[in-house]
């Protein structure tokens, strides 16, 4: 199988549009068309339907996309271990949402290379449920979301905490001032959605949705808002007094989370690695807070 025919199917499952697929994956429109049609002949399916400039996956489109993301990933890793140096006997493949990835797993990456010279480490970012596709179809070692996993054989450990603090580009302002501002809401996980939406009287349309905070930042400081940020990503913005907390808006601890698959064939070779990460004192800047044992 060409690994090109199934980037390029993976891009266009993502894009929903040819043109699009093709400038992401830096291709002629007619050579995105060209690869999808060699698929379709080798697989003996239609993979795409076209609905009014809507393109759509067929139901075996649908069945080939978990495949697809499987034997891409397993390809990407089995030529990075083979091609790994001898001395790094080790390898983790690490997955995180962005915003974790923005306030914790940076810093956390040194430790564990520090800690594990013979490390080999691979990182991921994506959204909590394709990282948990990610985790059961074995193609990360280890994820971290801020909801625990429900699933039988996911096991999850707490690792911290991320303090969350609502600041405006206003001072002097409450919650029923930041409709007629802007409300930038950043995706912090389903529990803490829900209880952000609690503060509201009425729902509102945020002027931007964002799974990022450094993309709410931006945003925050050129155009101006409310949003829910990490305090140490925002404390030095509040001293300066381009940033102001919300006056009637407590913050939120987030639980951290680490999450790995209790059959892991891995799993004796990670253990070391799990511990180090529960152990493992966090700086101030990460956001994070040590867990009362």
């Amino acid at each position: 199988m060409n690994t090109d025919l199934l980037r390029t199917f993976l891009e266009v499952a993502k894009t929903r549009h040819f043109g699009h697929a093709a400038e992401n994956l830096y291709l002629t429109q007619s050579a995105v068309s060209s690869r999808i049609k060699q698929l379709e002949i080798t697989l003996g399916v239609a993979l795409f339907t076209r609905q009014r400039n809507n393109i759509l996956l067929t139901p075996s489109g649908e069945r080939l996309l978990p495949h697809a993301e499987n034997l891409l990933a397993a390809w990407q890793i089995a030529m990075q271990e083979v091609g790994a140096p001898s001395n790094q006997s080790m390898q983790l493949t690490l997955g995180g949402t962005s915003n974790l990835w923005d306030s914790f797993l940076q810093s956390v990456l040194p430790k564990l290379a520090d800690r594990f010279p013979n490390l080999y480490l691979r990182t991921e970012i994506n959204s909590s449920q394709e990282l948990m596709r990610a985790l059961l179809g074995g193609r990360v070692d280890i994820i971290t979301v801020l909801n625990p996993p429900t699933n039988i054989d996911v096991e999850s450990r707490r690792i911290g905490r991320l303090e969350l603090v609502m600041v405006a580009s206003q001072g002097g302002l409450s919650i029923n001032d930041i409709p007629k501002i802007g409300h930038i809401f950043v995706d912090w996980g389903t529990a803490f959605n829900l209880q952000q939406a609690r503060l509201f009287e009425e729902p509102i349309a945020p002027v931007l949705h964002t799974g990022q905070a450094h993309i709410a930042m931006e945003f925050l400081l050129s155009h101006g808002g409310a949003a829910f940020l990490p305090r140490t990503l925002a404390s030095p913005y509040l001293e300066e007094r381009n940033l102001f907390l919300v006056n009637d808006v407590e913050s939120s601890s987030q639980d951290v989370h680490l999450a790995f698959t209790r059959n892991s064939d891995k799993l004796a070779e990670l253990s070391p690695i799990i511990a180090a990460l529960e152990d493992m004192e966090i700086r101030p800047e990460t956001v994070l807070v040590e867990i009362d044992q």
